[in-house]
C-alpha cells in the first residue's frame, strides 16, 4: 500500500465517503457546456449563463455528492462564494484543455496564471489533470508525461492529491480493428505510467472499447485487468455516455475494483437542454438527485480507497519534518 502524507490523506478524506468511496460530481466543463446549453449556437451562450448554471447544478446536487470537481473561471469560486457546497469537498481542475477540442490529439496545457499553488490557497482538497494519451505515439507521451511530473512534483510539496485523467486518442491511419484490440492495454499502460508519476488517484475512461461495451465478460475482464494491473484507486468517469450505460459501466467497474465515481454529463446532461430555469430546477431536485443517489449506491459495491492507501507513520515529532515537505 502507498503511503500518503498528512495532507494528502486529509484531501482524499475530504472528498469521500466515510467509508472510502468517491461519489464525485464533475462539473468542469467549458466548450462542451456551452455546446450542451446551446447546441446551435454555443458562442452564444454567455459567461453569466455558464456561472448561473453550474451555480444551479451545485446547490442542488452538492447534497448527494461527496466531493465536486469545478473549474476556476466559471464555478470554483462562485460555488464557495454561495455557500454551494455543504459538506461536499472540492477539486479543481488545473489544465487548459476541455474534453471536445479539436483537432486531436493535442498537447495540454496549464491554464494560464492558474497553479496548484492557487489551488492551495483557495482551500480546495485535490487538483484534476486530464491530458491526452497514447502510449504509441511516443514522442507526444512523452512530452505529456513531463507536464504530468511537474505537476505531481508541486502536488507533493503542497501535500495536496492528485487525481489524473489520461484519455486515449487512435493513432492517425491505424485500422480500426487495431484501434479496438489494443484499447484495454493502451488505458492500462496510460493508468501504469500515470501511477508511476505519483498521481494519487486514476480517472479513467470505461476501459473497453465502445464496440465491445455489450460483452459484460469481456467489460468486467477488462476492468478487473486495470485494478490488477494499477496499485493506487481507480475511479470511473462518465465521459458524456447515457445515464443507464453509466449505471452499468459503473456496476461492473465497481465489481471489479474501481473505488468509485467521478461523473458529469451523464448526470446533469438533460438539464442543460431546460431553457426554464424553474422547470431546470425541479429535473435537478428530483431526477438530478435520484441519480446521484443510484450511482452512490454502485459506488458502495466498489473497494475503499483506504484499501490501497494509508497514511505514512506519525509520530510525536512528524510535525518537525512537514515543513521540510510542504514550505
Amino acid at each position: 500500500m502507498r503511503e500518503l502524507s498528512i495532507g494528502k490523506l486529509r484531501g482524499l478524506q475530504r472528498v469521500s465517503t466515510t467509508n472510502g468511496y468517491f461519489v464525485i460530481l464533475a462539473l468542469d466543463h467549458h466548450d462542451a457546456l456551452r455546446r450542451a446549453l446551446n447546441p446551435v449556437a454555443p458562442e452564444a451562450v454567455t459567461n453569466a449563463e455558464m456561472v448561473a448554471f453550474k451555480t444551479q447544478v451545485v446547490r442542488a446536487l452538492a447534497p448527494e455528492a461527496s466531493g465536486v470537481l469545478l473549474d476556476p473561471i466559471y464555478g470554483a469560486a462562485q460555488a464557495i462564494a454561495g455557500d454551494c457546497l455543504g459538506r461536499a469537498g472540492l477539486l479543481l481542475e488545473l489544465e487548459k484543455a476541455d474534453y471536445a477540442l479539436q483537432p486531436l490529439p493535442l498537447l495540454s496545457e496549464i491554464l494560464p496564471t492558474w497553479s496548484v499553488s492557487k489551488i492551495k490557497r483557495m482551500g480546495a482538497d485535490g487538483v484534476k489533470l486530464f491530458y491526452y494519451y497514447n502510449s504509441d505515439d511516443a514522442l507526444r507521451a512523452l512530452q505529456q508525461d513531463a507536464l504530468l511530473h511537474r505537476v505531481a512534483v508541486d502536488c507533493a510539496a503542497l501535500d495536496l492529491p492528485l487525481y489524473a485523467e489520461p484519455i486515449l486518442y487512435p493513432l492517425e491511419d491505424e485500422a480500426s480493428e487495431l484501434q479496438q484490440a489494443r484499447f484495454t492495454e493502451r488505458v492500462i499502460t496510460a493508468a501504469q505510467r500515470v501511477e508511476g508519476f505519483g498521481a494519487d488517484i486514476l480517472k479513467m475512461e470505461f476501459p473497453l472499447h465502445t464496440t465491445q461495451w455489450g460483452d459484460a465478460t469481456a467489460a468486467r475482464a477488462a476492468c478487473a485487468a486495470l485494478t490488477d494491473a494499477t496499485t493506487v484507486p481507480w475511479v470511473l468517469l462518465s465521459a458524456g455516455v447515457e445515464f443507464e450505460v453509466f449505471c452499468d459501466q459503473l456496476a461492473l467497474a465497481c465489481a471489479s475494483g474501481a473505488s468509485g465515481v467521478i461523473g458529469g454529463r451523464a448526470i446533469w446532461g438533460e438539464a442543460a437542454q431546460i431553457r426554464d430555469v424553474s422547470a431546470r430546477e425541479t429535473w435537478l431536485q428530483t431526477t438530478g438527485r435520484d441519480r446521484m443517489r443510484r450511482l452512490a449506491a454502485l459506488a458502495q459495491t466498489g473497494a475503499p480507497w483506504i484499501e490501497r492507501l494509508k497514511p505514512a507513520p506519525v509520530s510525536t515529532a512528524w510535525y518537525q519534518q512537514y515543513g521540510e515537505l510542504c514550505p
